[in-house]
């Protein structure tokens, strides 16, 4: 399992793009080999943490090229107040 985590600093309201990754993101995200599992979470009116697992690297590498240039760059990247900060890795403990 590997976890991409991003810390964002939006220019707009995090509930507002919320409603768009409920609407279309999480379709996109779902739909793509590997995806596991999506966390927005919201850490300030205009801040936010997206966690998405995916199977392994190789997906999460993968998921990156498809969702990145489309769905992230046309509702995420035009409304970004500073640069993301993006880190990802083996999930090596997990809770069941």
């Amino acid at each position: 399992m590997f976890a991409v985590v991003n810390h964002l600093h939006f220019s707009k309201p995090v509930d507002e793009l919320a409603v768009a990754v409920r609407e279309e993101g999480l379709g996109v995200l779902s739909a793509l080999p590997g995806f596991q599992d999506f966390y927005f979470v919201k850490t300030g009116e205009d801040r936010a943490i997206v966690i998405i697992i995916w199977q392994d690297a190789n997906s999460a590498n993968e998921g990156a090229k498809v969702f990145g240039p489309t769905w992230f760059a046309k509702n995420f990247a035009p409304f970004l107040a500073s640069e993301q900060q993006r880190s990802g890795g083996e999930v090596v403990v997990k809770y069941e």
